[in-house]
């Protein structure tokens, strides 16, 4: 298989244009354990690619799990 380059300019922008109640269902799965599981499939660079669409830290709770 051939590699796959993401289009962070791009994959931001459509960020911004998704509804408020997207960016929040994003954010959430961001927070959880999905972040670092895709992250072990995905690679490093496409799992700090993905932080940028977590939680403020403010708002990912105060659990052990929240810290990761």
């Amino acid at each position: 298989m051939g590699n796959m380059e993401i289009d962070m300019k791009q994959a931001y922008q459509n960020y911004a244009n998704l509804s408020d109640a997207d960016k929040e269902t994003i954010r959430k799965f961001m927070a959880g354990p999905a972040r670092r599981i895709i992250g072990k499939v995905f690679g490093e660079e496409f799992d700090t690619a993905l932080g940028a669409f977590m939680l403020p830290k403010a708002k990912r709770g105060k659990g052990l799990a929240s810290q990761q």
